[in-house]
């Protein structure tokens, strides 16, 4: 090779070479000459420039996209996606006085007024023009639960620390922006409730219940306070030694449901003891299978199935519960209700809150003691009503 001045080297095979550094970091562009070195350069430069710029002053949405990308190892698949449809409905949404969508402005130029607007618009229902279309919704947004509108911020908020944290933004302004106060009832009063004793009686006697494909599905949920993704994906092997053992759950995919290895938390890998009244659930779902699919037994296949024989999901068990709801009178319902009334019933019977934490899986003992208190409230109503004070 022949070094030629400027800093540009003509090689044996009749090319030339230029190599310059940026920040210390050296780089090397070719070409059949001097003249398309030199363009290849400043295009090189203008790569590297935009570059940078992308990591150390990126958009909202490129510190998005990278922060999920960094995540996927350490949380479960139904979290990703439910986090990467919150950011794809906050990115688009128009900053007024940007001039352009929140994903488009620089993440060290966002202002709390910003958050408060992308917050605002959030209640008020905004979606993006396709995504209206595409689900045939009226072009009118549909406002948001606040509760919903707290949860999508929280991510946000979740963002904007890690990138303070990464040392992307000197500020957090996320750290400014309060929650919106709660204007719906919660979920856990209304159709994630515990039931009372008496809708409890209701929906157990009803003769739509009993004859229903859910059934033994329902019984097994409010015995033992088993998510209904966990029921799904109890295998036979995991009944052994008086004890159910859960250690997996149903989990969606862009290409439908399947049995995960990993529990929803990993407290919910627990042992659950296998009392009287479980056994029999147990036995009637075995004789349920054995005159469906026949007597031999795969200690890997599901003990709990959809009607069709597929994947139990909450959905259509959700459906199921609806209209027998309609029909004995009683507010309708969710399967995570049958934990609620299980961790309810187990309180009313004086269970120990650490032992009920076990039992129901929850990482937090917060989480349970909240349900605890939560309970412990609606029995003072009751005992303090049968209080007679003659004045």
């Amino acid at each position: 090779m022949a070094r030629l001045p400027g800093g540009f080297t003509k090689r044996t095979d009749g090319t030339f070479q230029y190599r310059f550094t940026v920040n210390g970091i050296r780089y090397s562009v070719y070409g059949k000459t001097v003249k398309e070195c030199r363009e290849k350069e400043l295009e090189k430069r203008d790569q590297i420039a935009k570059g940078i710029e992308r990591r150390t002053n990126p958009t909202v949405s490129q510190y998005s996209d990278q922060w999920q990308k960094n995540r996927e190892k350490f949380i479960s698949e139904a979290t990703q996606r439910t986090q990467a449809k919150i950011i794809r409905a906050i990115l688009p949404i128009p900053i007024e006085s940007a001039g352009t969508s929140f994903g488009n402005m620089k993440i060290a130029e966002i202002k709390i007024d910003d958050l408060r607007e992308v917050q605002n618009k959030l209640l008020e229902g905004y979606r993006p023009p396709e995504v209206r279309q595409a689900k045939n919704t009226p072009a009118e947004d549909r406002p948001r639960r606040t509760q919903t509108v707290n949860d999508y911020m929280a991510i946000m908020k979740h963002i904007f620390k890690d990138a303070k944290k990464e040392q992307v933004i000197s500020f957090n302004p996320a750290e400014l922006l309060d929650d919106l106060k709660r204007t719906e009832e919660r979920a856990r009063d209304t159709y994630h409730r515990a039931l009372t004793q008496e809708e409890q009686k209701l929906f157990f006697q009803a003769d739509r219940t009993k004859t229903s494909a859910y059934y033994h599905v329902f019984r097994m949920a409010i015995l033992t306070g088993m998510r209904c993704g966990e029921i799904g994906a109890l295998q036979n092997g995991d009944i052994r030694n008086g004890f159910i053992s859960i250690s997996k759950t149903v989990t969606r995919a862009s290409y439908g449901y399947y049995i995960s290895d990993e529990a929803k938390t990993e407290a919910g890998r627990r042992m659950i003891p296998i009392t009287e009244p479980i056994r029999e659930v147990l036995k009637d779902q075995r004789q349920q299978n054995s005159m469906l699919y026949g007597n031999v037994i795969d200690k890997n296949d599901t003990l709990f199935k959809a009607p069709q024989g597929g994947i139990l999901i909450a959905t259509p068990a959700d459906r199921e519960i609806k209209t027998i709801c309609k029909e004995v009178g009683i507010a309708p319902f969710t399967m995570h209700a049958f934990r609620a009334t299980y961790a309810t019933r187990a309180i009313e019977s004086g269970i120990n809150p650490r032992t009920l934490q076990e039992l129901l899986g929850h990482t937090n003992f917060n989480l349970t003691m909240s349900l605890y208190g939560h309970c412990m409230n609606d029995t003072k109503k009751e005992e303090a009503e049968r209080i007679r004070i003659v004045i």
